[in-house]
């Protein structure tokens, strides 16, 4: 198994664009609503292939 490189950043400071962030500059025009939408999908994707890796190791380990 490969050791993951230690950046020095949060897995969790990592998506910069969450919702809030998201709202927030939608609203200050700093985005436009396809943008947002298209930061939206890949936040959601990637919790996606979050939840199908831990399910693998999940897996791996019965």
């Amino acid at each position: 198994m490969a050791e993951e490189e230690d950046t020095g950043v949060d897995k969790e400071d990592d998506n910069f664009y969450d919702e809030e962030d998201r709202d927030e500059l939608l609203d200050n025009d700093e985005v436009s609503s396809e943008e947002e939408a298209f930061m939206k999908g890949y936040d959601e994707a990637e919790e996606s292939d979050q939840e199908q890796d831990k399910d693998k190791k999940h897996e791996e380990e019965e």
